[in-house]
């Protein structure tokens, strides 16, 4: 099963440097044949800040890197210039407000591989009822809960998309919509992964950048909820504090 790691950034400094170098330290990169990084016409010192990453990266050997600077403005366009030239049979797209926790592409590689049928498979925190845990042995299996469409975060399979005339662009919408008119085989994996979205913690420096970027329209809603303090911190302690720290945050079972 081939698989490429896709990237979307499109300004928003201070979220492309955190969900990125996760991104490096938290990927297998031994299951992956490109990193696929679109740079969507930053105008903030994104598109340099992910040059001189790049230029830093130390697992090269082990995939190809495929840097693209386009000024599409949708990553509903950047998703269709993709697949116009993608080989691999499924890509993982990642945002960049978005953090991936350790063993993320295994998770879902896992569950597509048990689940020939699927075609996209999301992992957005809270999406399913079983809460995710910290220390999930490498063993574990994975499931999924089947959905009418994912987010924009995940795993999917690029014939779903390459075989279909391409996704209709409306500003930064239209993937929805297409999972939705071709009736994709869609999903949650199950339990949840510890993947942080940026601008749903109720902590600084997040909250005010969150509050830059929209006022600067780098967001499309700054109203999305925020994760309950009380025990979704779970889904970023893990990379902001100590385990033990952690622990002593979480409520008890």
């Amino acid at each position: 099963m081939s698989i490429d790691v896709l990237f979307l950034a499109w300004n928003r400094l201070e979220y492309t440097l955190k969900s990125f170098v996760q991104l490096v330290e938290n990927t297998d990169w031994s299951l992956v044949e490109r990193l696929v990084i679109y740079d969507d016409g930053s105008e903030d010192g994104t598109r340099e800040l992910l040059q001189q990453l790049v230029a830093a990266l130390e697992v090269k050997p082990y995939y190809a890197v495929d840097f693209r600077r386009t000024s599409f403005g949708s990553p509903v366009a950047v998703m269709n210039d993709y697949v116009a030239t993608a080989e691999s049979s499924w890509f993982a797209k990642i945002d960049n407000d978005i953090v991936v926790p350790p063993g993320w592409l295994n998770a879902l590689m896992q569950v597509a591989g048990d689940t020939p049928h699927l075609q996209a498979l999301g992992m957005e925190a809270g999406r399913t009822l079983l809460p995710p845990h910290p220390d999930i042995p490498p063993e574990f299996r994975y499931g999924y809960t089947p959905a009418r469409h994912i987010g924009g975060v995940g795993l999917i399979r690029t014939e779903a998309l390459g075989r279909r005339p391409q996704m209709h662009v409306n500003g930064r919408f239209g993937w929805t919509e297409f999972q939705e008119q071709w009736n994709l085989n869609c999903a949650w994996i199950n339990p949840d992964l510890l993947v942080s979205s940026l601008d749903r913690i109720p902590e600084e420096p997040w909250i005010s950048l969150t509050q830059e970027y929209f006022e600067h329209g780098w967001l499309r809603n700054e109203m999305w909820p925020k994760y309950h303090e009380r025990w979704m911190c779970r889904y970023w302690h893990w990379w902001s504090q100590p385990k033990e720290v952690r622990d002593e945050a979480e409520p008890a079972a």
